[in-house]
């Protein structure tokens, strides 16, 4: 869909009017979030600055990094501090220039906007609250300066019944209802991980074993009320998903899956018991016992900066299975050095496998101190194997961070603007909703 600049929205309805100057705001907000170039429109007034009147240049010194550009550069956006006659009360006659104490960085792409007869690129390594109030600071308003018309005479698509089921259950802010539920979801994870955690008390324990006691069919009970809720909240998702078939691609789907079978196993493998509890399937009810841990993993889903970190881990797998063939290698080799060295010292190094125990404990520097080397060779063996471990982690971990950094960023900016495209649905200005 395309969006021209225009001067005014003369000849438009009202209603058509409200909705314009409505996704005027949403684009302009799209345009200081992201790398959208936007168009720009100019009173083109003339502004007389009263010092630095010598020659056409013009220094601003913003928190001791001094910018030189030209008045006509500034004059371009009247309405903001720097085009404007506000200006004159930020200068310094000791330093003979304008002087702004705020971000460096963020200053930069303001003064970019100007240069470029306005377009604002956001920095991607500075925080989004910072960028606007940098902007709001120099009073750069994009959703004042920009105005847009719809070029197509089509009006947008209301949200469908399924589209907006999927919204209530993916965005939390969707409505106060979204919230609500995204807040009994939260509980819902808590009381179960406090449930798994107390079960292992040796004195708790009793009361989630023993039928006779009045406390294990409220705990039960409570239980199979937590289960009902997440099995209801993953099958509205599968429902109101947008592509069904693709719905357990999400690594997500498949973690809230497997938070909520572990019950269901239990409860068959205790009905098809012969005298109604665990007997013979002890293993498959501690196996599933165990797997409620999962649960945990559903705070995700209602952390974005994790939602982000996870997907940036998935994108450096490569970096990690290269660290991680390093230390393998590492270990396998000082592990077999080390057997043979201390062989007959009586030092606890009884197979190769004990000696990569202490290899690998070595190499991240935890040093349980449970094995040692006894021999002058050992001793030596487990000097060098110090050394190189510090090395063999740091010189893979700058790439990787790195890499991490980049990812970072670009996932952070991705997620940016699917908080966006929900808004803007929300306001009616969408016609498709994405996936999260």
């Amino acid at each position: 869909m395309a969006f021209a600049a225009v001067n005014h929205h003369a000849g438009l309805p009202s209603s058509r009017l409200g909705r314009t100057r409505l996704k005027s705001t949403v684009l302009a907000v799209m345009a200081a979030r992201s790398n959208l170039p936007m168009k720009y429109q100019n009173n083109n007034s003339q502004l007389d600055y009263l010092h630095q009147t010598e020659n056409n240049l013009i220094k601003i010194n913003v928190s001791g990094k001094e910018f030189t550009t030209t008045k006509e550069t500034l004059r371009f956006f009247p309405d903001t501090l720097l085009g404007s006659s506000e200006i004159e009360k930020y200068y310094n006659d000791e330093l003979k220039a304008y002087y702004f104490d705020r971000h460096r960085g963020m200053f930069s792409a303001i003064l970019f906007f100007y240069q470029s007869r306005g377009v604002f690129r956001s920095p991607t390594n500075v925080d989004r609250d910072i960028v606007e109030e940098e902007l709001e600071f120099f009073k750069v308003d994009l959703a004042k300066i920009f105005t847009f018309e719809e070029e197509e005479e089509s009006l947008p698509k209301e949200l469908t019944l399924r589209q907006k089921l999927h919204n209530f259950l993916m965005d939390p802010h969707y409505s106060r209802a979204a919230m609500v539920w995204a807040f009994c979801d939260m509980l819902a994870i808590v009381l179960s991980v406090v449930l798994l955690v107390a079960e292992s008390v040796p004195k708790v324990n009793p009361y989630f074993n023993e039928r006779d006691r009045t406390a294990y069919w409220f705990l039960y009970t409570l239980e199979i009320i937590i289960n009902a809720f997440f099995t209801l909240d993953f099958t509205l998702k599968f429902i109101s998903w947008p592509r069904p078939f693709l719905f357990f691609k999400n690594v997500l789907n498949v973690l809230d899956l497997l938070a909520i079978l572990p019950f269901y196993i239990e409860l068959i493998a205790m009905l098809t018991s012969e005298s109604g509890s665990a007997g013979d399937k002890f293993v498959v009810l501690r196996i599933c016992r165990t797997s409620r841990v999962v649960r945990i993993f559903r705070f995700i889903r209602h952390s974005k900066e994790l939602i982000v970190v996870m997907k940036v881990i998935g994108g450096a797998a490569r970096e990690f299975v290269l660290l991680s063939l390093l230390i393998a290698i590492f270990v396998l080799l000082f592990g077999t050095l080390l057997y043979y060295a201390e062989l007959g010292q009586d030092s606890g190094f009884d197979s190769i496998l004990l000696g990569c125990w202490w290899s690998i404990v070595t190499v991240t520097t935890v040093g349980y101190g449970d094995l040692a080397p006894k021999s002058t060779v050992g001793r030596l063996i487990g000097s060098v194997a110090v050394v190189l471990g510090i090395v063999i982690l740091a010189l893979p971990m700058t790439v990787i961070v790195s890499k991490f950094n980049e990812s970072y960023g670009a996932e952070k900016r991705k997620a940016e603007k699917k908080t966006l495209a929900r808004i803007r649905a929300r306001a009616g200005v969408n016609e498709d909703f994405g996936e999260i």
